[in-house]
């Protein structure tokens, strides 16, 4: 049987990736006639082992800071009609489209094949660059690896078929120790190596550009592109280029000054021969350079230029893969980051502007239908309702009003559609502002038994209008485990303190059917009254302790009973040993046990430093009463303050000053906290100046 197609795999020390690595390539190796190679340059014998359990040609390499020396040792003893190769930190998502490539016999008409290597930015896999590699090939004598590192199979013949296959990569993910320079300390010498030995060899300066960024040091990758860019220029090389032009866009727009970087790119778009996908790039960087630069009228220019130019390509979709060079590919330009942060920039701009028209124009054109990409913008759609609040209302509301919704925009709002749940909360918010109650609130029930109200930020949104408008929140708390609840907090403490009420009032219609839900919003209530309703010593102790008696109830509820044993106290939450600490300062207050309740909330600001505004506040009064005389009199004397006040009063009413200030002189600093004294003294002062 002939073998169709040789897998080649340089595999080091990484035994962790390597054999998920290698159950990736489980159903190629059994539905293709096909060879696993794997040459192993490490010295990990475990490593050896897993790579022994897959296949016998397992290659030994002395590593030697080559890694195209390592390749073509694969290269040399493949016996496969086409050649593909991988690094052990990468695996595939689903090679069904590779068999497929195979098994239709449609590899027999192109000669190389690109495949999509996603390069991941963080380790739980949320943020990550797609990267279109060249890394199948139809196997000639003439092929080899070139370049000692980041090395590049020649030659590479056309046509090249584009697969939407791909493999993961963490290899570029910045550890927060290090930033990865392990890897990158280790290229940079080599790449500076291979410029020196080869300066006109393009891919070197394509590398080390990356390889110093992602080092951090932007000023160099920056250099090392310009160099890239030139060497490109006197060879003709149209194609690298680009490559080079959209990394420098790159480059220019993230480092300080953005007049100078929107100047360069405006440069390189009228003066160089720029194919369109690299115009697109460099559109998007435009755009967002020129909101931060406070230049809202060009991002709207730009924006639409870009919008023209991208509808341009996806009539033509061979563009997409004619011009892609390794990242900068399609799926780079409609990343949600890239295309709709564009769009939304634009938004921003045309919205300062008070341009309805145009902000209305990119904003039909954002995912409405895709709920889970949309909710990154909601709380930059709310800052937009704060500062442009008329425009904002008029342009949001031809969502429901205009019916000149395009049918051709791919990712717009079609006419007849329902709404998705963002704009139908805005309705309900506009219909509210209008005195239409009844349909607000209607629309606004809506919207919490909507399909995508389970999104945090929008949950936050529809409970601070429930609670400004008096509506029952059940529903919001019936959909809400414990894991989301908690969003109460963020809602409660961006509400203003004059809400206090109509919080307890939502607190309280909640407290039958979901009692968890109310003790949670009553403590958050209680905190806010304690940090915005400036208490003074009554009311202070009476809410202090109302906040931490709520603590204890809440989790009492939610725990067995033996985790509240003494033993076990150290285990639980910290916001339940505050709450149970200050308890107990309160009572030695009461007892007037001074030393005592001074050490046990200074404990208690140990555990929660977050209340030491309350902490501090409660410190100050109570020291004032400490130092007050009156508090530690008995009844006698209590009743004669009082016959002294109706004497002051009665000296006033016959003007006799003189007398009343004698007496009040003596009677103050006995009772320095009596308001009433306070007042007659600061009267005796007005009639002093008459």
């Amino acid at each position: 049987m002939d073998i169709i197609l040789t897998i080649s795999l340089l595999a080091s020390n990484r035994r962790e990736s390597l054999e998920r690595c290698l159950d990736s390539l489980k159903p190629l190796l059994v539905k293709i006639p096909s060879e696993l190679i794997i040459v192993f340059t490490g010295t990990d014998e475990k490593v050896l082992e897993i790579a022994q359990k897959y296949t016998p040609q397992v290659i030994t390499f002395e590593w030697c800071d080559d890694f195209s020396a390592a390749r073509n040792i694969g290269l040399k003893a493949a016996q496969g009609e086409w050649f593909l190769y991988i690094d052990d930190d990468e695996w595939f998502d689903d090679v069904e489209e590779i068999c497929q490539f195979f098994l239709s016999g449609e590899y027999k008409h192109y000669h190389s094949a690109h495949y999509i290597q996603r390069n991941y930015d963080n380790w739980n896999g949320t943020k990550y660059s797609d990267f279109s590699a060249f890394r199948m090939v139809q196997r000639y004598p003439e092929s080899r690896f070139q370049g000692a590192i980041h090395e590049e199979l020649v030659p590479r013949i056309e046509p090249c078929k584009y697969l939407q296959t791909c493999v993961h990569h963490y290899g570029y993910v910045k550890d927060a120790e290090n930033r990865n320079i392990q890897k990158t300390s280790r290229n940079i010498p080599l790449l500076l190596q291979a410029i020196e030995s080869h300066p006109k060899q393009v891919k070197n300066y394509i590398q080390i550009s990356k390889e110093l960024e992602l080092a951090g040091d932007w000023k160099a990758a920056e250099e090392y592109c310009r160099r890239g860019l030139c060497v490109c220029r006197e060879s003709g090389d149209l194609y690298s280029s680009g490559w080079f032009e959209a990394y420098l866009s790159y480059l220019v727009s993230n480092k300080p000054g953005n007049s100078s970087a929107i100047l360069e790119l405006e440069t390189l778009i009228t003066q160089e021969a720029l194919t369109e996908l690299i115009c697109l790039v460099l559109y998007q960087q435009l755009i967002h350079l020129c909101r931060e630069a406070k230049e809202p009228e060009k991002a709207v220019c730009y924006g639409y230029k870009f919008e023209k130019l991208l509808k341009e390509m996806d009539e033509n979709k061979k563009l997409w893969e004619q011009q892609t060079y390794g990242e900068f590919c399609e799926g780079y330009i409609k990343t949600p980051d890239h295309l709709y942060g564009a769009r939304v920039d634009c938004v921003a701009c045309a919205l300062k502007l008070d341009a309805q028209e145009d902000a209305f124009f990119f904003l039909k054109r954002l995912p409405w239908e895709q709920g889970d990409i949309l909710c990154r913008y909601y709380p930059e759609f709310e800052r937009w309702k704060e500062i442009y609040t008329s425009s904002f209302r008029k342009v949001f509301s031809k969502f429901w009003t205009d019916a000149s919704i395009p049918s051709d925009a791919s990712n717009s709002l079609r006419e007849g559609e329902a709404l998705p749940v963002y704009l139908l909360f805005q309705k309900a918010l506009c219909l509210l502002q209008d005195n239409k109650t009844d349909e607000g609130v209607a629309l606004l029930l809506q919207c919490m038994t909507h399909p995508d109200s389970d999104e945090a930020y929008l949950r936050q949104l529809l409970l601070k209008e429930a609670i400004r408008h008096q509506i029952s929140v059940s529903l919001l708390a019936k959909q809400a485990d414990w894991d989301t609840w908690v969003f109460v907090a963020k809602v409660v403490e961006e509400l203003p303190y004059t809400l206090n009420s109509r919080i307890q009032a939502c607190e309280e219609n909640l407290k039958e059917d979901y009692p968890f839900h109310s003790l949670c919003l009553k403590k958050h209530r209680l905190r806010q009254k304690l940090s915005k309703g400036f208490p003074l010593w009554e009311e202070l102790i009476q809410t202090l302790e109302a906040y931490c008696l709520c603590i204890m109830e809440f989790y009492r509820g939610l725990y067995h009973d033996e985790i509240f044993e003494v033993k076990n106290i150290s285990s639980l939450p910290n916001e339940y040993r505050f709450a149970s600490t200050v308890l107990e300062a309160l009572e030695r207050l009461e007892q007037m046990q001074m030393p005592e309740a001074v050490r046990l909330l200074g404990e208690a600001l140990h555990i929660m430093p977050d209340m030491t505004g309350v902490i501090t506040e409660l410190f100050r009064q109570a020291a004032r009463r400490m130092d007050n005389p009156a508090l530690h009199a008995g009844e006698e004397f209590l009743k004669l303050a009082g016959q002294m006040k109706d004497t002051l009063y009665a000296l006033l009413d016959t003007s006799q000053t003189v007398q009343a200030s004698q007496i009040l002189k003596q009677v103050l600093p006995l009772m320095p906290e009596e308001l009433e004294l306070i007042w007659i003294g600061q009267e005796l002062i007005r009639r002093r100046k008459l």
